[in-house]
Parts: C-alpha cells; structure tokens; sequence
C-alpha cells in the first residue's frame, strides 16, 4: 500500500498539504479526495509525471485529462476565449463538479489534452483540492483514481487496494459525498454541447443558465 497521509476534509493542515506539493513539485503523482470522487493529481506541465499516470490507469492517450485550478485567473492561463454562455456556467457553478471544455492556449502541453486543441477544466468545491493547486502554483491532473473503465473510487482505501505502491502518495480526506464524475461540456462553440453526464444535470443547468445544452 502507498503512503497514506490523512488531512482533514474541511480545514486542511497546511504543512500536511505541503507534504503533498513537495511531492507534486518533484514530479510525483498523488491521489486526492474531490467533491465527486478520488482523482489522480500531477504537475499537469511535467511530461514523466502525467504520463505515469496514464500507464497507471491503463488510459489510451489520445484520451485528454481534466485539469483542475483554483481561480479564473489561473483558467485564463490556459485556454484563448471564455465564452458568454461559460461565464454563466461558471458564475452558477464553479466551484463545483462540472468541466467545461475550452480552446487551449498554444502553452498547454499537447500531452495532457491527448494531442487536441481543447483543454477540460474545473474548480472543484473541495478545500483539500484548492489548498493543493494553490500551494503547488501549477494546474493538477483531475482523472479519476481507477484503472481505464474501472469503477469510481470514494474511499483512499479503494485507491491504495488499487494503485497500492506506484503512487508516492494517498491523502486520505474522507468518504467522497458522491460517486458519479463532473458533468463535462463543450463550451468551445457557441452552442454548448454535452460530453458526459455527470453530477450536474442538463436539467439543472437549463433551470438555472436559461441555455440550451445540445
């Protein structure tokens, strides 16, 4: 079994989140509690890092990674236009389990959006989560801490009986509240499109946005 480190879900400990981005900032990948479920978190700019991770998880990779950040500061890092319809979105919904799909920056590393031009992205609502990329001062990989097609993990005991080892770290935060993934959509066209249902309906979305979702 990795190393598990505990930290409390709700006031992480500093110097225990530190722990974690001294890993992170030496290209490690770590596993993290999400609202949703147990992802898979990197250096989304290191190439050895990330790529560790899809051999992991046994993942093809022309198949892009969701990123996660801590700010629409750090979004418009990483992707040229936000559109109408996304600020909305984000407005109602960020932090929270919903990926928006954007045009990428020319910055963005090819081998996390699986050699495309659009990036995933997210805040998620999780103080662990936003502790971490904030003292890491990178964007982190958010997939899923499971083998490709595996079934969700909600515990770091479901994570350590599946990676065990190979991962230089497990926090443990917790129980996740939920295990259905983000909602992904594509808000790269004026139209905004579903790529994944998620935790957040198209119903929601509609009751609360006013826009359609194709």
């Amino acid at each position: 079994m990795g190393h598990v480190l505990k930290i409390n879900p709700a006031y992480p400990e500093l110097d225990r989140i530190q722990l974690a981005v001294d890993i992170i900032k030496k290209g490690g990948v770590i596993a993290y509690p999400t609202e949703t479920v147990y992802g898979l978190g990197a250096n989304i700019y290191n190439m050895t890092a990330v790529n560790r991770i899809y051999t992991l998880k046994g993942r093809e990779q022309q198949k892009a990674l969701i990123v996660i950040v801590d700010s629409i500061e750090r979004l418009k890092d990483l992707v040229t236009h936000v559109s109408e319809p996304a600020f909305l979105l984000i407005n109602h919904f960020w932090p929270g389990p919903l990926t928006m799909v954007f045009s990428a920056r020319e910055s963005v590393p090819k081998f996390i959006t699986g050699g495309g031009k659009t990036i995933a992205i997210r805040i998620p609502n999780n103080p662990i989560c936003l502790e971490l990329i904030k003292a890491s001062e990178v964007p982190l990989t958010s997939t899923s801490a499971n083998l490709a097609g595996g079934k969700n993990p909600t515990t770091a005991r479901e994570v350590a009986e599946t990676f065990g080892t190979p991962l230089d770290l497990i926090i443990d935060g917790g129980p996740s509240p939920s295990n259905i993934s983000s909602t992904v959509l594509d808000v790269t066209q004026k139209e905004v499109h579903l790529v994944r249902q998620g935790a957040i309906t198209i119903e929601m979305i509609k009751k609360v946005c006013k826009i359609d979702i194709f």
